[in-house]
């Protein structure tokens, strides 16, 4: 049977945001099961530090550590990998070099719009204000498996680095040779990260919150991984700082009759790659480019099933296709932009004939994308912007990845004794209001004689 005669896909004609909402709701959790079992690798890492992690990383990716050399990546590993790379894939460095080029260009124009320590002198005698200081320390981490994401290593380094983040350290799962991936190494000797622990899932999470006698903690842990990285990082925050619990990638796209939908129907199947529970929807006023995405979808399966042959996984696409891909339509625009708003999607395409005037009614997406020139490829990988954005909606209250995650600010009050004694009465009926005597007395006792 062919991909065409699958009937994966159909136009779902909304008539309002609440019929939309019923199509596209998902929900992204953490069973009690999954939680229970990574809170047990959590707490064992947290009594017994190194050797509990090594322990599981020994277990789980089947290799023979035994001590903090072990499980340490040596410098001349980095050396050795990164000659390697360097030799045999000089395309691939021009690569990483354009890249980390656009990604740290965007980077330092943010942070010159990230606010700095100021004051302000409100009144004779009082001084207000805050200051802005980068992290001290910080943990990236890598996930393993089956493919190596060096773009995801440039998107979470050099933000951190931009920001002057004194230490970062990574974690990510060793092969079993207890080897990393040679092109991992070229990217640490890249960006001069030296400190890189071969230990991944839940206890390299676990290892770097709480550390131990041998490994200091860090104040945020900040990369994608699998839902047991996710699990762990929900249960250590508030002891460290995350960056977000990351549900399955998603793409929306508005289009309308001015839109390709080959190019639509290409950047649906991109978000489908990812894994079975990516979720990608069409928003359309035109029934006629709703209905032509739809086969042009299954043309663009076929050509790159017969382009890349076993290295394109069909099988998952065609999962996330059936379960998660949803052609929306409704003639009327503005309802199309409300759900787009309502959906608050991780990556938003912008296929209109002027896609700057739609860009003007987007209050709620991770990281938008104009017009037909500029898939979400751009963004994953050269662009310059973030990759690590908001998923399941979350767009509404959270941001990419950014500069602004590795500052923590602090506010700065000065009151002279005759300011504290312009307001002390202010400060003492408000405590007296709340039954906090001792505070009261705090601000009393300094008008003592």
């Amino acid at each position: 049977m062919k991909i065409n005669e699958l009937n994966l896909l159909k136009v779902s004609i909304v008539k309002d945001i609440f019929e939309a909402r019923e199509l596209y709701k998902s929900y992204f959790d953490i069973s009690e099961n999954i939680t229970e079992y990574v809170k047990n690798i959590v707490n064992d890492v947290k009594q017994n530090g190194l050797s509990a992690a090594i322990k599981y990383t020994n277990s789980f990716d089947k290799v023979s550590f035994k001590t903090l050399t072990d499980a340490k990546l040596s410098l001349d590993e980095i050396n050795e990998g990164y000659e390697s790379i360097k030799l045999k894939n000089p395309e691939l460095v021009k690569a990483i070099e354009k890249s980390y080029k656009n990604i740290k260009l965007f980077h330092e124009e943010q942070l010159a719009h990230e606010p700095e320590t100021w004051f302000i002198e409100p009144e004779k005698g009082k001084k207000l204000g805050q200051i802005s200081l980068a992290l001290d320390r910080i943990c990236v981490y890598i996930p393993g498996g089956r493919y190596v994401y060096p773009s995801s290593v440039l998107m979470t380094v050099i933000p951190a680095q931009v920001a002057g983040v004194k230490e970062i350290v990574v974690c990510t799962p060793p092969l079993k040779s207890g080897r990393l991936n040679n092109l991992l190494l070229y990217l640490f000797k890249f960006l001069k990260i030296s400190e890189v622990y071969k230990i991944g899932g839940a206890q390299a999470i676990a290892l770097m919150a709480y550390g131990d006698s041998k490994v200091k903690k860090v104040a945020k842990i900040v990369g994608p991984g699998n839902i047991y990285v996710t699990a762990a990082k929900k249960i250590v925050y508030g002891n460290v700082g995350i960056d977000s619990l990351a549900g399955p990638s998603e793409i929306a796209i508005i289009a309308d009759k001015s839109s390709n939908p080959y190019y639509i129907a290409a950047d649906l199947l991109s978000q489908a790659e990812h894994d079975p529970d990516a979720k990608s929807i069409l928003l359309t006023d035109n029934i006629d480019i709703a209905n032509e995405t739809i086969f042009k979808i299954y043309e663009e399966l076929e050509f790159i099933k017969t382009e890349y042959g076993s290295r394109f996984n069909s099988d998952s696409v065609i999962e996330s296709l059936k379960n998660n891909c949803k052609i929306i339509y409704n003639k009327d625009i503005n309802l199309i932009i409300e759900i787009s708003n309502e959906i608050a999607p991780e990556h938003l395409e912008i296929m209109t004939e002027n896609p700057e005037e739609t860009l003007k009614k987007i209050s709620n997406a991770g990281s938008i994308f104009l017009g037909s020139y500029t898939p979400v490829a751009v963004g994953d990988y050269i662009g310059g912007t973030n990759h690590v954005i908001p998923t399941n909606g979350t767009a509404i209250f959270s941001s990419p990845l950014g500069v602004y995650d590795f500052f923590k600010k602090s506010a700065v009050t000065y009151y002279s004794f005759n300011a504290l004694d312009d307001e002390r009465k202010f400060i003492e009926d408000l405590a007296d209001t709340e039954n906090l005597l001792a505070h009261k007395n705090s601000v009393k006792i300094r008008f003592k004689s």
